[in-house]
């Protein structure tokens, strides 16, 4: 079957190329849906995504005549000074430069009477959002590591940092061990502070759950035996409104500018002819 909107035709492969595109994302945030679900959906939003693309190009399609030759010969000239050669479809080049122009003279119309969002506006976002703009629990710590290789035996190595272990129990210090026994011995093993999500999972696991000046057991990551120490937490802290301000404000313009053109489509959607045959 074949989409036509205002005459123009949209091809099935058209749509399903869209699909491609759509579908990683898609069925990484769908995933809990059934297959036939998820399939049944992502088609028609990726017809609805092709749909709505098309009547902007449309709608801009009417500005293309404001756009002034020497404005397009001049993005033509910077396109190919990037690509290091000119196109042999010049006139092609210069059909889609026309229609990007175009377009983007469109939906600066269609945003331009997007407001800067209000102080209070600004306030409501970040209490609404708190969790994003708060900065995650972080740990200092310091480690002592035997990494993994082949010309090892992983039972020598456990050994040895066993033994490391038992020094450090006694009360030898930390650091001086580190230097003189660990395979990253730069300042100690110091680690200096992190949050969740920079290490491995297997070494997090275990400094998050250590207390303040603790020395682990000997454990195993993927790269090799380790004995951690912590010597520093901070806890997960808000960042200020004035901190984040910016970001806000970037967001909740992106938002209008969004709502904006979301409407001007749904408009053009009203008078549009979508048909399939």
């Amino acid at each position: 079957m074949t989409l036509y909107v205002n005459g123009e035709k949209i091809d099935a492969k058209d749509i399903q190329a869209e699909v491609e595109k759509l579908r990683p994302d898609y069925e990484r945030v769908f995933a809990d849906k059934p297959e036939a679900e998820r399939q049944k959906q992502l088609y028609e939003w990726s017809r609805e995504n092709l749909i709505e693309a098309v009547l902007l190009r449309q709608a801009a399609s009417k500005d293309q005549k404001d756009i002034p030759p020497e404005a397009v010969d001049k993005a033509y000239e910077q396109l190919a000074k990037q690509n290091g050669s000119k196109s042999d479809d010049e006139e092609q080049v210069k059909k889609e430069i026309v229609e990007r122009m175009s377009l983007e003279k469109l939906i600066s119309r269609i945003t331009g009477s997007v407001k800067v969002p209000s102080q209070k506006d600004i306030r409501k976002y970040y209490e609404k959002h708190t969790a994003r703009f708060t900065i995650g629990e972080m740990v200092r710590a310091s480690h002592i590591v035997k990494y993994h290789k082949p010309s090892v035996n992983p039972d020598d190595t456990k050994n040895q940092m066993q033994q490391i272990l038992k020094e450090l129990r006694d009360g030898t210090d930390f650091d001086q061990l580190a230097g003189k026994h660990s395979d990253c011995p730069d300042n100690g093993g110091d680690l200096g502070y992190f949050s969740r999500g920079k290490m491995v999972a297997e070494f997090e696991d275990v400094v998050f759950a250590m207390e303040l000046g603790q020395i682990s057991d000997v454990f195993e990551t993927e790269f090799g035996c380790h004995i951690a120490r912590v010597t520093d937490k901070k806890p997960a802290m808000p960042c200020s409104l004035e901190d984040v301000r910016q970001v806000i404000v970037r967001e909740l313009r992106e938002q209008a500018r969004q709502k904006a053109i979301e409407k001007f489509i749904d408009a053009q959607k009203t008078k549009a002819m979508i048909e399939d045959k």
